[in-house]
Parts: C-alpha cells; structure tokens; sequence
C-alpha cells in the first residue's frame, strides 16, 4: 500500500485517519503474522470479484480457526463489505481509474499458542492507488526469474500475513533486473509467482498448476473459464521447469493485473504470448468483476 498522511483506514467496525489507527502491540497478526489478507482491485469506484475473495478469506479463516464468525460485518454479506469498501474509496479519493483495497484479519490478542479461538480478532481495510503494469509490459511481456523454494509450507494454500518468503523471492528477482519470481515448490513442480497464479498454454489446451503449495486464485479460476467457454480444454498438471520447453506460452494472472503474458523465463524464451487473447481476457475479466 502507497503511503498517504491523509489516508483513512476502516479499522474493527470504525473509519479513522491512519494517523489514528491503533492496534495492540500483544496482536498475533503483528507478533506472528497469525493472520489473512486478500487484495483487490477497484475500477472508477466499483470494487471487482468482491463474492470470489470474501468466499476464500471466510474458508480460509475458518480453516485455520480465525473463527469468521465472529468478523463484523459477516464475511458472507458481501452487499455489506462491497459498500463498506467503495465508502473506503471515496474517504480516499479513489473513485476514478484503477485502485487497490486490502481486507486483514487477525487473531488479535490472544497469548496461548497454538491457534487459540479470538475473543476479539482485528479486521482492517485499507485502499491506495494502483498502477499496472503498463502497455508496453502487457505487449512485451514479463521476464521471469526462477527461484527454487524448497521451504514453501502447506500455509501456501492461504493468503496469510506471513508473506516475506515471497517478499524476498520478488526482490531476489528484481535485484538481477527481471519482473517477477517463478517459485518452485518442494517437489520441484513450478507452484506460482510471488504475486500470482500460473497458466500454460498450447493450442486449445490450457493447464493450471497442480501444485498443493500454491494459493487457489481466484483470477486465475476466473480466467480458467474463459478458456473452457471458448472451447478450450482446461486441466491441471505437475509442471516442472524441465517441462517449460513442451508449452507454448505462460501466462501469470492475479486479481490487480488480471492477466499478464511471459515472455522468457531466466531469459529463455517461449515460442508464443497469445497476447490478443491475453489483452481480450484481461479486459473482460475486469468489465465483468463490477457486476460479482
């Protein structure tokens, strides 16, 4: 998030100045990172797949004894949160072009260890501005830079606030002048970016990762249709970096971008980008959010 001495924040159930914003310093989410987040995308002032992230955070937090229940407003009323946020955007002056909004939840204060039921967990929403990737990266498309992560954990099924594993792959990839990290799992299966999912591309088959240490994503499901509703046969894979060389494409998509087309992976490069259908699918992915 961009910081702004003006920001307002929605902070368990109230809009404060961030100046204002407290939290306990005994909270897990700041302690442990014993906390979730999703990140979305706004677009003139209507908050995009509103359903698709609350439904992900509400399962997620029940997994991991966040008790989502307890949250206010309810994760599941999503007419609630989809106004709470865009009121969000409008205390900030986001109400023209491209914005970010972020969702925390945490544990709060809670001492015992393990995974103790909140009394009373912090829910938090933020907003910034957003600028994607520009028209020349979308027409050119990403380097990536494959970075082997063989202590990636089971939590990578969830956006948890204990993100600094794919804080540091980003960087190592940025510090030797690429766009992105590709992250291997465990197994050695190519898993994701730091930031998104992943789709391999040959001729009328489109095939998702079938990593387990991986977060579900909901762009990615979203463009995942795309392709079966055009005829495409969708499937899931093990894919390794061995087998980049049987694809003719790569695509990394995440809910801010939509969709983005690889060019070359530690720059190696892949045949096609299928970049019209890539510019197609991004514009519908973000034209049909406003309405779900």
């Amino acid at each position: 998030m961009t910081d702004s001495p003006d920001r307002v924040v929605w902070l368990n159930g109230s809009f404060v100045a961030e100046a204002d914003a407290r939290i306990s310093p005994l909270d897990r989410g700041f302690l442990y990172g014993d906390g979730l987040f999703e990140t979305l995308r706004a677009q003139n002032g209507n908050v995009l797949y509103v359903a698709d992230h609350l439904e992900r955070l509400r399962k997620a937090s029940g997994q991991l004894r966040l008790t989502p229940e307890n949250a206010f407003p309810s994760l599941r009323d999503i007419s609630r949160w989809r106004d709470l946020l865009e009121n969000l955007l409008k205390k900030n002056g986001l109400t023209a072009g491209p914005a970010r909004l972020r969702i925390q939840i945490t544990r709060g204060r809670a001492m015992d260890l393990g995974l103790p039921t909140p009394a009373s967990p912090t829910l938090l929403a933020m907003a910034a501005p957003y600028h994607p990737p520009t028209r020349r990266e979308c027409e050119s498309g990403w380097r990536l830079h494959l970075v082997k992560s063989p202590f990636t954990s089971a939590l990578a099924a969830f956006k948890t606030c204990n993100y600094l594993l794919y804080l540091q792959a980003r960087q190592m990839a940025r510090d030797t002048g690429f766009h992105e990290a590709l992250l291997t799992d465990p197994n050695g299966t190519l898993a994701e970016t730091s930031t998104g999912s992943l789709i391999f591309l040959n001729e009328g088959v489109c095939t998702l990762s079938a990593s387990p240490f991986r977060l579900p994503g909901t762009a990615e499901e979203r463009i995942a249709r795309m392709f079966s509703k055009d005829g495409w046969q969708v499937t899931r894979a093990a894919v390794t970096p061995g087998d980049l060389s049987s694809y003719e494409a790569l695509w990394t998509t995440n809910s801010l971008m939509g969709v983005l087309p690889v060019r070359s992976v530690d720059d190696v490069a892949l045949p096609r980008m299928f970049r019209r259908r890539a510019d197609q699918y991004r514009e519908h992915f973000f034209q049909a959010g406003t309405r779900l």
